[in-house]
């Protein structure tokens, strides 16, 4: 997948353990994650899964200075083993050749761990997450034991050696060679990787320590690998435990059944970086806004302080708006506009006379629609009491703010960075503020870069027309725009729900979609941990689209429009295929 230029800045992969600690802001989901059960993370491209696996690590743990970071230490009593996905596992022409593409990393990555946590003896121990002091002759003795369990021709036996035994391995799979027979195809990966974790405990005097695998992207991973990880997150060793990060969707969970699956709650836990508790979010971004203005070395100052309060807000006290002003949009918007007039005379509501509602009154109608006006007096004016676009643009509004900026970017810690260092460029330190043109700016800036990467998508090639991620994305809010901006309703659709009547090429074009970060998937009581089937699942597009011009839609929930309704518009405006779309490298079986 390609990157657009820019909009990887912050990508977790390119960063040192170091860089990577000294940055960090604990969002509150990382107790959970940190914990010592099996814990599926699960979320788009660029919400941070990389991040927080990475800072389980050793490395990450010492490096890391923040307030939390000595509890943390403390509560982690496993020894982490990080495993990025890698191409190598997918090019594999078999089965068997898969797995031993990805039982070779694994191992190599286990030596890795090793050698940090042995180094005690060399350096400080203060300075090692869980140090361990280990003589050469055990090493010695430790390299055979793996070397022989894992068939591997011993000729340096040593950390170092197993390396390179395991290096020539992932040189030979990726030539072609077939492994068929070797022990690293024909073994149990899980069961290799705990021989070794087991001969390290039992020489270092540490039979009871618990050591944990972070596989990284596993919907990068082939069906084989997810097949052996599911296996072993039902019913594999007590003392490995699997912290795994993943997209919104697996493609392989349903392949598996009901049976033998791991069961959520009681064999792993799962943790959403999308959809997040709107305190969750706040919390998180409240963070990173610390982190940017630090970084820049401006004096800290609060995000509504700095960017202004938002119609969003659910404190009175910080609103932008009081009730006077409130009641001076809905009077402007009675007047204007024919529809809204209708709604508020049916149900007996007297805009001179709003102080007489009660609470619940006034929650339930005046404060419900009040978001609504805003947006539509940003976008629209009015003709004899109907709506027409504006012909000069009144955007800022619903779009800027601190909780309006907030709910845009989503508690996406690429997202936020990005959009915190644009808008810092335009910091007044005199007023200790960020105007709300530069915010402005800032979110489009950033919406149309995550466009531009949405346009790249690849598109997965079949006997149907394909559609394009970004095609799908925009008629869907096309129709969002129509729905918020046309005559008046209370409830306008701000959502969609996949129906059985959608076909495979628009299901296709929301998996890539949820990866990428342009859909999120709207869970309630009754979503599954793991989302393996769309029919009946509600969703709706990331807020940050919400901003791009004659795409603008609310930042808020209502009603839900069936997904094939969508399509069926498409699909009259487009009767051919996309002449930009690609053949879908991550194939979905």
């Amino acid at each position: 997948m390609q990157n657009v230029p820019g909009f990887d800045t912050f990508n977790a992969k390119r960063l040192t353990a170091g860089e990577i600690a000294n940055s960090f802001v604990m969002p509150p989901s990382f107790a959970s994650i940190a914990g010592g059960d099996h814990c599926y993370v699960i979320g788009p491209r660029g919400s941070g899964k990389t991040t927080l696996l990475r800072m389980l690590t050793g490395e990450s743990l010492m490096a890391w200075s923040g307030s939390e970071s000595e509890v943390f230490r403390e509560q982690i009593d496993y020894a982490s083993v990080f495993l990025p996905a890698d191409e190598l596992w997918a090019s594999q022409v078999t089965r068997t050749n898969a797995r031993a593409a990805f039982t070779a990393q694994m191992l190599y990555a286990l030596v890795d761990t090793m050698m940090y946590r042995a180094k005690a003896h060399r350096v400080q121990r203060a300075s090692t997450h869980l140090p361990v002091l280990l003589t050469h002759d055990e090493e010695v003795a430790l390299a055979r034991q793996c070397a022989s369990a894992w068939g591997l021709t011993e000729s340096n036996p040593s950390f170092l050696g197993l390396q390179a035994a395991l290096d020539l391995i992932i040189a030979r799979l990726a030539g072609g060679e077939s492994f068929e027979t070797h022990p690293i195809a024909s073994a149990d990966s899980f069961a290799l990787l705990t021989i070794g974790i087991r001969a390290f405990n039992r020489l270092t005097g540490e039979r009871d320590r618990r050591w944990a695998l972070l596989l990284d992207e596993m919907e990068l991973a082939p069906g084989e690998i997810h097949a052996l990880v599911t296996r072993f997150v039902r019913g594999g060793a007590g003392d490995l435990i699997l912290k795994i990060s993943m997209s919104p969707f697996d493609r392989y969970m349903h392949y598996y059944g009901s049976s033998g699956s791991p069961v959520p709650g009681h064999d792993f836990q799962t943790v959403y970086l999308s959809g997040q508790d709107r305190r969750d979010i706040y919390s998180f971004t409240s963070g990173l806004w610390r982190e940017s203005l630090r970084s820049r070395g401006i004096p800290w100052v609060s995000m509504p302080r700095a960017l202004g309060t938002s119609f969003l807000s659910r404190d009175p006290r910080a609103r932008r708006t009081t009730e006077e002003e409130m009641k001076r949009v809905i009077v402007e918007a009675q007047r204007q506009d024919a529809a809204f007039s209708r709604w508020l005379r049916d149900r007996h509501i007297d805009v001179n006379a709003l102080e007489t509602l009660s609470y619940n009154q006034r929650s339930a109608t005046v404060r419900k629609v009040f978001p609504l006006l805003v947006f539509r007096n940003s976008v629209l004016d009015f003709r004899h009491g109907h709506p027409v676009r504006r012909s000069r643009k009144k955007h800022l509004e619903p779009f800027t703010g601190a909780d309006a900026v907030m709910t845009m970017l989503e508690g996406n810690p690429r997202w936020i960075k990005t959009a915190f260092a644009q808008m810092l460029n335009y910091f007044d330190e005199s007023t200790q503020t960020v105007g709300p043109g530069f915010q402005y700016d800032a979110l489009v800036s950033l919406a149309n870069r995550f466009e531009a990467l949405l346009r790249v998508l690849p598109s997965k090639q079949t006997a149907a027309p394909a559609i394009p991620v970004v095609d799908l994305v925009d008629a869907i809010a096309v129709h969002l725009h129509a729905q918020n901006s046309s005559e008046f309703t209370a409830d306008p659709q701000n959502g969609f729900t996949v129906d059985r009547a959608v076909g495979q090429s628009a299901i296709d074009s929301l998996i890539m979609g949820l990866y990428a970060g342009a859909f999120v998937h709207v869970r309630d009581r009754r979503s599954p941990a793991v989302l393996s089937d769309f029919h009946g699942q509600r969703f709706r597009l990331a807020y940050l689209l919400a901003i791009r011009d004659r795409k603008e839609f609310p930042l808020r929930l209502g009603k839900d429009v069936s997904l094939s309704r969508i399509v069926k518009q498409m699909e009259r405006r487009r009767p051919t295929a996309h002449p930009d779309s690609v053949p879908l490298e991550l194939e979905i079986e």
